[in-house]
C-alpha cells in the first residue's frame, strides 16, 4: 500500500460550479487542478447529460462560466497575447462562446469594463462589476478620454483613497470605494445601462423566471458597512426600481424566487448575534412575514483542504426550495413549501458542496465519506446515491486513507463529538505521537470527510484527532454562542476531548502530543498553549491573538470583534484584553510555530508578529514563517507552492520536537 504523500494535493482533482440549463437537461462543471511549476491553478470547463461527460476547453486560469441557451456556454476568456493584453492594460473584458454540439469556439462579447455576465436575458446581459464611481469612465468616456483615465488610474494605485470601513476585504484587496454595481448590455446596439447609482452597493442577485424582473439586495455605503440590507426589484420592461423592503432590521443570506413568491432567510441577530441562524420570510406589501422558524445553518459549514471554488448550494422545484443545510458533521437536503413546513429529503455522509436539478434528477458535487470530490446523482426516495464521475479514484487506488473514529464526550447539559484518525500500520503494542487539530470559525464543524494534512500525518505514524466543540455548527444556535466566551467553555471541551481521546487509545504517546489549528483554530492554538503545557509543541496559523488590534486591521474586526467578545475596545479595554492569548504570554512555555500571510485580511499578519515578538523576548522556543502574497485561505486554496511550503513547515516542527 501506498502512502498518502505530502505532494498528493498537487494531484487531486478540484469540482466546482455545477450547474444547469434553462432547459434543465444538460449540465456543466469546472475541474481545477494545480499546476506546481507555474504555481497556479487551471480550470477545465466540462458539459454532461447525466450519464456522460465530456470536457470542452480549457479556461486556464479563469474559474467561472454560465449556460448562454440549450448549447452554448459563455466564460471569460482570452484566446491571444492581443486580447490578454487588452484585458489587463486597457481593462476590457471578453467572452468566448462554446457550442458543446459542433465543439466550436468563438469571440461572444466585449465590455470596455471589468465586468461579469450573470444572466442571459431577452437581447440583453445582465453584468454585474466591483467599480469605484470614478471607474464608470471606463465605459462612458470616448477613447481617447478613456485612454487618459487609464493612465490617471494606474498612477493613483501607489496609494488609496480611504474614507470607510471596511477598507480591504480578505481574497479581494483594497475595496475602499469600491461599490458592486448592476449594468443591463444591449447584445444588439452594444449600450450599458446601470441599474443602480454608483454609491449603491449590490449584494444578491436573483432573476424571475419571466426575465422580466430583477430582485437584489443592497444598499448605500455611508462609511461603515451595514450587516443588514435592504432588498429591491428593476423590472426590465418598464425600467422602473420598486423599494420591496427598506427597513434597517434584518440580515439576509439569501432570497429565493418560489412561484411568483419572495421568500427571504434572514435574521434580526438580536437573540445570537451575528451567528445567529436564519428564518424563512415571505416578503409581503414591503414587509417581512414569518413563514417559518427555522434556526438551522443553510449552506455547507464541514471544513475541508481539498476543494477550489463554489457552487450553487439551492434549488427550486415547482412550489419547493430544496437547500443544502449542515447538521451535526454532515450535510442534508431540506426542503421548504410554501406553507412553511420543512422536511428533510436527503442526509449525505459526507459535505455536498453544490446542487443542481436536470433531467428530473437531483445531482450534486460532494465529498462522500473519505473519497475526494466527485459527482453523484441523489435518489431522494432511497436516500441513495449514484456516483456519476471518477476523476479522483485512480489516485487515491493502493493508498492508506484513515476511518475516522467517533470519539464522544458528554457534558452536563451538551454533547461534544470528535474523531481520531489511526496510523499507518497500526500497531496495538506500539506508542505513536498525536497531534489535535482545531478547526476554524468557529461557526464550522469538521466532519467524516478526507482532509489531506490528516491523512498525510496519519501516513507518516501520528493518531490525529479533532472535533466539534462549543462554538461549532450544526447544532443550532446555542450550541455556536460563544459569545464573551472564547477560551472558556470551548476550552474546556477541546481538553475534555483530548482527555477522552488518550483514554480511549492507550497507544498514544502522550509526551509527544502536539496541537494546530487555524483561524479560530489558531486562536484557540495560542490560548492553549498560555493555559497548559500538556503538548509538547504548537503550530499557530493564520490566528488571533490581540482582540484589541484585530478590531482595527481585520476586514470584519470592527464588528466581529465586539460581538464575539461581547465588548468594545474604547469601553470594555480590559474585557477584550482579557480573552486575548497574548495576556498569557508569560505563562507559555510550549515550543510555537507562527504560520501567518501577509495578504491576510481576515486575521492580519499583525496579529502573529506581536505574539511572535513577546515570544521572543522570552526566549521561548518560537519561530516565524511569513508567506508573501497569500491570503486567509493559505491551506485550503493557497497557491501550489505555498500550500506545500505550508504542510512541511507544520510536520518539520512536530518532527524537530519529537522525543
Amino acid at each position: 500500500m501506498e502512502d498518502m504523500t505530502r505532494d498528493l494535493f498537487l494531484e487531486f482533482k478540484y469540482l466546482s460550479n455545477l450547474q444547469t440549463n434553462d432547459q434543465q437537461n444538460r449540465l456543466a462543471f469546472l475541474v481545477a487542478k494545480a499546476q506546481e511549476k507555474k504555481n497556479e491553478y487551471t480550470y477545465d470547463l466540462w458539459e454532461s447529460d447525466g450519464l456522460k461527460h465530456k470536457k470542452c476547453v480549457s479556461l486556464k486560469t479563469k474559474s467561472s462560466f454560465l449556460f448562454e441557451s440549450e448549447h452554448t456556454l459563455l466564460f471569460a476568456y482570452e484566446k491571444t497575447k492581443a486580447e490578454e493584453k487588452r484585458v489587463k492594460d486597457e481593462k476590457y473584458t471578453i467572452y468566448y462562446r462554446y457550442n458543446i454540439q459542433t465543439e466550436k469556439l468563438e469571440k461572444a462579447y466585449e465590455f470596455p469594463f471589468p465586468a461579469t455576465i450573470v444572466k442571459v436575458l431577452k437581447g440583453q446581459l445582465l453584468l454585474k462589476s466591483m467599480l469605484t464611481s470614478e471607474q464608470h469612465h471606463l465605459y462612458l468616456d470616448q477613447q481617447e478620454l478613456r485612454k487618459k483615465f487609464i493612465q490617471q488610474d494606474k498612477d493613483n494605485q501607489l496609494y488609496e483613497d480611504i474614507n470607510e470601513i471596511p477598507f480591504y476585504f480578505n481574497g479581494s484587496g483594497h475595496i475602499a470605494n469600491k461599490r458592486q454595481q448592476l449594468f443591463l448590455y444591449d447584445i444588439e446596439i452594444k449600450t450599458i445601462k446601470p441599474l443602480v447609482d454608483p454609491d449603491f452597493n449590490v449584494g444578491i442577485v436573483k432573476i424571475s423566471e419571466d426575465l422580466k424582473h430583477i430582485y437584489y439586495t443592497g444598499s448605500e455605503m455611508k462609511g461603515i458597512k451595514r450587516l443588514t440590507t435592504h432588498i429591491f426589484s428593476y423590472h426590465i420592461d418598464t425600467h422602473e426600481t420598486d423599494i420591496l423592503y427598506h427597513e434597517d432590521d434584518c440580515s439576509v443570506s439569501n432570497l429565493y424566487l418560489i412561484n411568483h413568491h419572495i421568500i427571504v432567510a434572514g435574521t434580526d441577530m438580536k437573540d445570537f448575534g451575528i451567528n445567529q441562524n436564519p428564518d424563512f420570510f415571505v416578503l409581503k406589501h414591503k414587509k417581512l412575514e414569518l413563514l417559518t422558524i427555522y434556526r438551522g445553518s443553510i449552506g455547507n459549514s464541514v471544513g475541508s483542504d481539498v476543494r477550489l471554488g463554489e457552487g450553487k448550494k439551492d434549488v427550486v422545484i415547482g412550489d419547493k426550495l430544496f437547500f443544502i443545510a449542515t447538521v451535526d458533521d454532515h450535510t442534508e437536503i431540506h426542503s421548504l413549501d410554501l406553507n412553511g413546513t420543512i422536511k428533510m429529503e436527503f442526509q449525505f455522509n459526507g459535505a455536498l458542496d453544490s446542487l443542481c436539478y436536470a433531467n428530473q434528477q437531483f445531482y450534486a458535487i460532494g465529498q462522500y465519506r473519505q473519497k475526494l470530490q466527485e459527482m453523484y446523482q441523489l435518489h431522494m426516495e432511497e436516500n441513495k446515491q449514484l456516483q456519476l464521475t471518477r476523476f479522483n479514484q485512480s489516485i487515491m487506488k493502493n493508498r492508506y486513507v484513515a476511518s475516522p473514529k467517533e470519539i464522544i464526550v458528554k457534558g452536563q447539559n451538551h454533547v461534544v463529538k470528535g474523531f481520531i484518525l489511526y496510523p499507518k500500520d497500526f500497531k496495538p503494542n506500539q506508542k505513536y505521537p498525536a497531534i489535535l487539530d482545531i478547526h476554524g470559525g468557529p461557526k464550522t464543524v469538521y466532519g467524516k470527510i478526507y482532509y489531506h494534512e490528516m491523512q498525510y500525518w496519519a501516513n507518516l505514524g501520528y493518531f490525529v484527532c479533532y472535533a466539534n466543540p462549543r462554538g461549532s455548527d450544526g447544532k443550532g444556535d446555542a450550541f455556536a454562542d460563544i459569545r464573551g466566551k472564547y477560551g472558556t467553555i470551548d476550552y474546556d471541551d477541546l481538553m475534555a476531548f483530548t482527555d477522552q481521546v488518550i483514554a480511549k487509545t492507550p497507544q498514544i504517546d502522550t509526551k509527544n502530543f502536539y496541537v494546530t489549528g487555524g483561524s479560530y483554530g489558531g486562536f484557540m492554538t495560542n490560548w492553549i498553549v498560555g493555559h497548559t503545557d500538556r503538548f509538547k509543541a504548537a503550530v499557530t496559523q493564520r490566528s488571533i491573538s490581540n482582540w484589541l488590534s484585530f478590531h482595527g486591521t481585520s476586514d470584519i474586526g470592527f464588528y466581529f470583534s465586539k460581538d464575539q467578545t461581547a465588548g468594545h475596545p474604547l469601553t470594555d479595554m480590559d474585557l477584550l484584553y482579557e480573552q486575548s492569548p497574548i495576556k498569557y504570554t508569560k505563562q507559555v512555555k510550549t515550543p510555537l510555530l507562527f504560520i501567518h500571510s501577509d495578504n491576510d485580511y481576515r486575521c492580519p499578519i499583525e496579529q502573529a508578529m506581536q505574539f511572535f515578538t513577546l515570544l521572543k523576548e522570552q526566549g521561548l522556543d518560537t519561530k516565524f514563517i511569513w508567506f508573501k502574497g497569500e491570503t486567509h485561505e493559505l491551506s485550503r486554496s493557497g497557491k501550489p507552492q505555498a500550500r506545500r511550503k505550508r504542510l512541511t513547515e507544520i510536520t518539520t516542527w512536530f518532527q524537530s520536537h519529537q522525543s
